[in-house]
């Protein structure tokens, strides 16, 4: 990135400086997690294997020892990590480990038919299970989302929304710079005019920002008893910006005009190529 574009970034350093805390431990991000995913489908093959093991061990009775045997060093495993004694866990992985091989020995033996509809069950609770905690995990995140945002400002929330769309605006042009060094015939016509708006709605938003943090963390500060002009901080809210906003809005949708049409420049470039 070149070094115009990344001195107008807000990164969230910055932004913990003047908010005084961290955004993404306040408000939680709206994508799932690499781990939180792994979780969702570990619990719905863990669903899919008891309920096979559990409707296996019904219409077999030769498997009940073996597939209570199995349930229990499961569900004892399981709670060995939850309570970190490493030792126990593996020893009871272990005897399951050694009734799943029986089970499926003995399921060798037994008709398509019953191993078909232990299957076919185990996909459907298996399924369930996953749009279960798929569906959890929503309400839960939504549920912590709504209660961390309650006890945040709302003109902080909208102005965080300004930081990431000011943000993406520098990433935006940034690409066409990329392109640029690639060696493709392009050019951003109106690349100083979006630097010039952005530093112009920067200043703004760390104005604002740094105004807000100031008047929460003294809440008996009445301005109007001395005289104070806080006109500055209320023109940052987006319906009161008119014609300064109005500008700085027009030069950032230029800025995705130009996008694409260089964009279409470059897939003719690419054809012709």
């Amino acid at each position: 990135m070149r070094a115009d574009l990344e001195r107008l970034l807000i990164s969230e350093e910055d932004l913990v400086e003047l908010t005084g805390f961290e955004r993404h431990k306040v408000l939680p991000p709206t994508q799932l997690t690499t781990k939180q995913i792994a979780w969702q489908r570990a619990i719905a093959i863990a669903v899919f294997i008891i309920t096979f093991v559990t409707f296996a061990s019904i219409f077999l009775p030769s498997l009940r020892v073996a597939g209570t045997v199995f349930l229990i060093s499961l569900t004892l495993s399981a709670l060995s990590l939850a309570i970190e004694i490493a030792e126990v866990a593996i020893l009871c992985l272990l005897v399951a480990l050694a009734s799943f091989i029986y089970s499926i020995y003995v399921l060798m033996g037994a008709t398509l038919g019953i191993i078909l509809l232990c299957l076919g069950l185990a996909i459907a609770f298996g399924g369930l299970a996953f749009v279960l905690t798929k569906v959890l995990t929503k309400q839960w995140r939504n549920y912590h989302s709504a209660e961390a945002k309650s006890g945040i400002s709302p003109t902080v929330l909208r102005l965080l929304k300004e930081v990431d769309k000011c943000n993406k605006v520098i990433h935006d042009i940034n690409v066409f710079d990329q392109l640029q060094d690639a060696g493709n015939a392009i050019k951003l016509e109106s690349r100083e005019s979006a630097i010039a708006a952005i530093r112009i709605t920067r200043n703004d938003i760390v104005r604002a920002l740094k105004t807000e943090r100031i008047l929460r963390e003294n809440p008996d500060f009445h301005p109007d008893r001395f005289n104070i002009d806080l006109n500055a901080f209320e023109a940052i809210h987006i319906n009161d910006r008119a014609q300064e906003y109005g500008r700085i809005f027009d030069t950032t949708m230029q800025i995705a005009i130009d996008v694409q049409k260089a964009m279409a420049e470059l897939h003719e470039f690419s054809a012709d190529f």
